[in-house]
């Protein structure tokens, strides 16, 4: 049949490779098409995302970069921190006093603060250490440091340079008596939409610099500081661990309890009735108890994987052992085979395919139990990104944590296919994308492959019925 008059509708049919192709496409094109219309949509209004915090007391609300407020709201704030910044400067230039609180006036300091961290000159664990903070005002008026992105203004450069001429002469601890100036607020155009949609191009630039970032070090008084926050791929990696493992010591259980469960009829009595009742037991219900027993760390959330994955694992294993086709055993039995016979030489390699298949099935258990497991004790991996950054409406950091989950899930699962594909290509004689990927490289390299199995011819070696 002529490929372009083929129906796209067949029953138990499978398309041509091309149109398959297409439509793995869209499968991804259509959401990205959905989010790419509501992030970019022309209905929503313009505003502004903070870049330096501003506060007055003019102001009910304090703004912290990040945050994106309308227009004219941002409008009033600049003009009130302009406005208390004027008296200030009028009082100085009387020769007079406007008395401020020590509070107040660390606040002014504090507001480099996101920038400094931006440019490395700080890190987290200095956010409140007011003499690193004066040294990066006194870098900044001296012309050592330079902020790049975000830039200061010429209008806050003057304040900079102003206000640190007023403590450079004092000691390390004394603060001034009288206000400092504030910074007056920055921000970028931007669009207000709501802070969970975050356009798509402002999440894979937030993915590619997260995974491309390093631990921020520091020499402060000749000793190096790496009390940055760990970088995206270490709580990538933590993730994979705990998967790993969990997920591991499921299989290492629960493969051999289901192959008994399925061959013999005294485990399957024996096993299967708790198992199916214990599967029904959430299992994040479990976890103070796991971290009573296993402490905070990682022994807790390993354990929550296993736990979640191991009843549904042995009743899959144990139901796929039963599928297998009777006719076989008889056959083995009638050419006399033991009973060990029949499990090593029957049952085993004859549900190898379908075990594999089932154990790649059940990897998508473990990782749904993921965000669950890394709560418990002390946060870790991506799930502490997602928790702590969403908490803060930071959504940028949130969907790339999120898509590399996804990702990762996706590219295993896949290269598993193939894998098995070739494997058992008696099972799975039609070759996927990266079965076809890896026959195209290996062609390239000079080395020739047979064509793909007919599904309807029998395998090599095999018996003819």
């Amino acid at each position: 049949m002529n490929v372009a008059r083929q129906p796209w509708l067949m029953v138990r049919r499978e398309l041509p490779r091309a149109r398959g192709a297409l439509l793995m496409v869209l499968s991804f094109g259509l959401p990205l098409l959905v989010w790419s219309l509501a992030a970019y949509g022309p209905f929503w209004e313009e505003a502004r995302e903070v870049v330096i915090s501003g506060e007055s007391t003019r102001v009910a609300s304090v703004y912290v970069p990040g945050d994106r407020v309308d227009v004219a709201t941002w409008g009033s704030l600049v003009e009130a921190v302009r406005a208390e910044n004027a008296e200030v400067a009028a009082a100085q230039g009387k020769g007079q006093t406007m008395p401020a609180s020590e509070r107040a006036n660390r606040k002014a300091l504090r507001q480099i603060v996101p920038v400094a961290v931006t440019h490395g000159w700080l890190v987290k664990a200095q956010e409140t250490d007011d003499a690193a903070i004066r040294e990066v005002w006194l870098g900044l008026a001296g012309g050592k440091l330079v902020a790049v992105a975000p830039e200061l203004s010429d209008e806050n450069l003057g304040i900079v340079k102003a206000n640190a001429a007023r403590f450079a002469s004092l000691p390390a601890d004394a603060w001034p008596k009288d206000a400092l100036l504030k910074l007056v607020p920055q921000s970028a155009e931007k669009v207000l939409r709501p802070s969970y949609l975050v356009p798509p191009d402002v999440v894979v630039r937030s993915f590619w610099r997260e995974l491309n970032a390093s631990p921020r070090v520091v020499v402060s008084g000749g000793a190096t500081d790496t009390s940055g926050e760990r970088t995206l791929r270490q709580r990538y990696a933590e993730s994979l661990r705990t998967i790993a493992l969990g997920f591991l010591l499921a299989a290492l259980i629960g493969v051999p309890l289901g192959i008994l469960a399925g061959t013999y009829d005294l485990f399957s009595r024996l096993f299967e009735p708790f198992t199916d009742f214990f599967r029904y037991m959430p299992a994040p219900a479990f976890g103070v108890v796991l971290m009573a027993v296993f402490g905070l760390e990682l022994g807790p959330k390993v354990m929550l994987v296993f736990l979640g994955t191991l009843p549904q694992l042995i009743l899959v294993v144990a139901n796929t052992t039963r599928n297998l086709e009777q006719p076989l055993l008889e056959a083995a039995q009638t050419l006399g085979a033991s009973q060990r016979q029949l499990v090593t030489h029957v049952v085993l390699p004859g549900i190898l395919p379908k075990l594999y298949n089932d154990l790649r099935i059940l990897i998508g258990c473990a990782w749904s139990l993921l965000v669950i497991a890394e709560l418990l004790g002390f946060k870790s991996g991506l799930t502490e990104i997602i928790d702590t950054k969403g908490r803060r409406f930071q959504f940028e950091y949130v969907y790339p944590a999120i898509l590399l989950i996804g990702i990762t899930g996706f590219a295993t699962d896949q290269l598993l296919a193939a894998l098995g594909r070739m494997l058992f290509p008696w099972a799975n004689p039609a070759p996927g994308a990266f079965t076809r990927l890896f026959h195209w490289l290996r062609n390239r390299a000079g080395t020739a492959l047979p064509e793909p199995a007919d599904p309807d011819q029998p395998v090599p070696g095999s018996a003819t019925p």
